[in-house]
């Protein structure tokens, strides 16, 4: 594995017929698990999708919640968590993702 094992981070599946409510439920259940002093920061894939909406309460109280996350963000965090602020965290989150998403093709062709 790239970053080794890792601790104070969970997962949250659902299934088709999750309902919202439940679904929150989960996602709050894990932050609680995983929340130290640095507070958490809680990934989701697709704004809009269910996790996303389940995650809007703890948003709304001010917990940091990304929506988008790809795996080069992913590994960038799992890699700066313990050396930097939640706020920087979110920062290098969010440029991490823009970072990771290229057109190989379109960059291969500009050095040809």
């Amino acid at each position: 594995m790239i970053v080794g094992p890792q601790t104070h981070l969970s997962t949250v599946s659902m299934q088709p017929d999750t309902d919202i409510v439940d679904l929150r439920t989960m996602i709050e259940q894990a932050v609680a698990a995983v929340t130290g002093d640095g507070g958490a920061l809680v990934l989701i894939d697709i704004l809009g999708g269910s996790p996303a909406n389940a995650s809007s309460s703890l948003a709304q109280h001010g917990m940091r919640v990304i929506c988008g996350v790809n795996l080069p963000m992913l590994l960038e965090l799992l890699i700066q968590r313990e050396h930097v602020s939640q706020r920087e965290l979110t920062t290098i989150a969010l440029q991490a993702a823009k970072q990771g998403v290229i057109d190989l093709t379109h960059q291969l062709n500009q050095h040809n």
